[in-house]
């Protein structure tokens, strides 16, 4: 079984899953987390469905050791959190490995955590929920209630592909952050308020109440004013959550996940849900106090506070995305692109990405690598693929190259043919002028060779069949990117000195910044996911690789490999490449 072992337990760790609902009949009360937002946003940042189990840890002092690939995160508590004994944020995805420890410490502000893990915690429902209720001797890892122990198990699949996605500090609940000096609680009154007299219900109102020792996710015993209701019980009918119970005493107790199902001390009213998360964060001797909302206003905050959740997304770290995109994009290394990228400073995708997002006026796109008196499938796709995503963010792109591949784009986008008889300079010089673009993109094109000619990977001199892309590089004075995937590509003059590691004839021009893939259509597509990260908006959703495959052969086009007209990139599947793309909206937050 793989998963995460409990090497320390810590205080009081807890599955927990939304809880156990519709269960009142027959006793069992619904458990679940105490503090629903952090428990909700754990799964999210996981990428989870919100129901998802995770442990509930109240304290601190959880010690995990992992014999899985997958991503954890921790939300709730202000608490130190290491891997491998070196610091690491909450409210953040990480990566771990079989072997790594993953250590809590204790509580700074705050009183419970959630740690969840992507696809969950696979734990056997009870009565339809694992929702641990220890006093009921019901859910959790075991079914019969018991918390976490040491050498414990819990169960989790592997994951190997997950966005980098956090929440930054500066949206993080407050209260999680500084620990409040008086929490302010909203209450709906009920209909028993009239066993209090007016006198009371302003001392309750008015009055401060401190959280005594007497609390644990049954409910919370306060002590302050006492507000003594005119009857000293009634017949037992069922509670719900945050019911604020009043025994003859008249200290208040307000009741939570655990609680009984049914009761008879008068209730006050009932604590707003959305506040029984902050209430559940205070230890013993925080100070609350209470306001009076009707139920028209708990029911507009409720909708408001879930339509807020809804659509507020987990952030994405860019710079990790852009490195997990890097090495993705390299894995393969048919070609030596994977030894290449040591040569070019991490974070290029970013880069690049950002200079395509922040663009203003014409893209120039450049693409066509000739084979077999046509043109290979490798650098077409990419282009269309940059083409939309430029237009989706509201830019203007246009695709260079030369027929018969312009004359066949040239009915569904704007198009910019050169011509191979014409003298280069000059034509790149014109359209430059005419067009004054604001960013200049290869992608596999055939690149100049230090003896001025062209030359495929094979070492066979192409010249008759390339028009000079080139020269709008090397003229341009705008930004440019470089897309290649074997070393005889325009912008490969970066990394001229590692190249010298390939038996190739390297091309020579060089660029601002240079991507390197296995395939280049699949670094169009890594730019994608960025792009689509950076603008919020899921730009590969419809991306139909094969129908775009298609089109291009039913243009003409060849494989570069193999030479022959298949719907194949460099003598790969689409399959494969669709399924790359699946991989990228996953890992942008899609």
């Amino acid at each position: 079984m793989t998963g995460l072992r409990v090497i320390q337990p810590g205080v009081h760790s807890l599955i927990q899953d939304e809880g156990r609902f519709g269960k009142h009949h027959i006793g069992l009360t619904v458990g679940g987390p105490l503090d629903r937002h952090s428990f909700r946003w754990a799964n999210k940042l996981c990428s989870n469905p919100i129901n998802t189990p995770t442990i509930e840890v109240t304290i601190g002092g959880l010690v995990l050791e992992s014999t899985v690939d997958t991503y954890f995160v921790v939300t709730g508590a202000l608490v130190e959190l290491s891997l491998n004994k070196i610091p690491v944020n909450c409210w953040t995805a990480h990566r771990i490995k079989p072997g790594d420890r993953i250590e809590l410490g204790y509580a700074k502000v705050g009183m419970r955590c959630y740690v969840g893990v992507t696809g969950g915690f696979n734990v056997e429902p009870t009565f339809g929920s694992c929702a641990t209720v220890t006093r009921e001797s019901v859910g959790g890892l075991t079914g019969d209630g018991r918390p976490l122990a040491s050498g414990d198990v819990i169960p989790c699949t592997e994951t190997l592909l997950h966005s980098p996605s956090f929440m930054p500090n500066e949206e993080q609940p407050k209260n999680l952050t500084i620990t409040p000096e008086l929490t302010s609680l909203r209450v709906v009154l009920g209909y028993q308020q009239d066993y209090f007299t007016e006198q009371q219900r302003k001392q309750f109102f008015h009055g401060q109440y401190r959280i005594s020792e007497r609390n644990d996710r049954m409910g919370f015993r306060l002590l302050g004013p006492a507000i003594k209701p005119s009857v000293g019980g009634i017949l037992s009918e069922g509670i719900c959550q945050g019911a604020i119970q009043v025994p003859p005493d008249g200290q208040p107790i307000i009741l939570l996940n655990d609680r009984q199902t049914i009761g008879g001390y008068p209730k006050i009213g009932s604590v707003l849900s959305l506040d029984l998360d902050k209430l559940a964060q205070l230890g013993p001797e925080a100070a609350v106090c209470f306001e009076e909302v009707s139920i028209e206003q708990a029911h507009n905050l409720k909708h408001l506070a879930e339509i807020s959740f809804q659509q507020h997304k987990a952030t994405v770290n860019l710079d990790a995305l852009s490195k997990t995109i890097e090495n993705l994009l390299v894995a393969s290394n048919p070609r030596g692109m994977k030894t290449m990228s040591s040569a070019i400073e991490d974070g290029s995708y970013l880069r690049a990405a950002q200079l395509i997002h922040n663009a203003q006026g014409k893209i120039l796109i450049g693409t066509g690598f000739p084979v077999n008196g046509s043109f290979e499938t490798d650098g077409p796709l990419g282009a269309i693929a940059l083409y939309r995503a430029i237009e989706a963010i509201g830019g203007s792109p246009m695709l260079v190259c030369e027929t018969p591949l312009c004359t066949l784009l040239n009915t569904d986008f704007q198009t910019l043919e050169i011509k191979i008889d014409e003298d280069g300079q000059n034509q790149a010089q014109k359209a430059l002028d005419h067009y004054q673009p604001a960013l200049v993109i290869s992608i596999e094109r055939p690149g100049l060779s230090n003896d001025g000619r062209y030359y495929n990977m094979r070492g066979i001199d192409i010249s008759e069949h390339c028009a000079d892309y080139d020269s709008f590089l090397s003229l341009a004075t705008c930004p440019t990117i470089a897309i290649g995937d074997g070393g005889n590509e325009i912008g490969m003059g970066n990394i001229a000195k590692a190249l010298e590691l390939l038996h190739i004839r390297p091309a020579i021009t060089g660029c601002d910044e240079l991507l390197l893939a296995d395939i280049s259509n699949w670094a169009a597509h890594g730019l994608t996911a960025l792009l689509s990260a950076i603008s919020g908006q899921d730009i590969l959703a419809d991306w139909n690789n094969k129908a775009v495959l298609q089109m291009l052969s039913d243009g003409g086009s060849v494989d570069g490999v193999t030479g022959e007209n298949t719907l194949t990139e460099d003598g790969v599947d689409s399959e494969v490449s669709q399924q790359l793309v699946t991989n990228l909206r996953k890992l942008s937050g899609f």
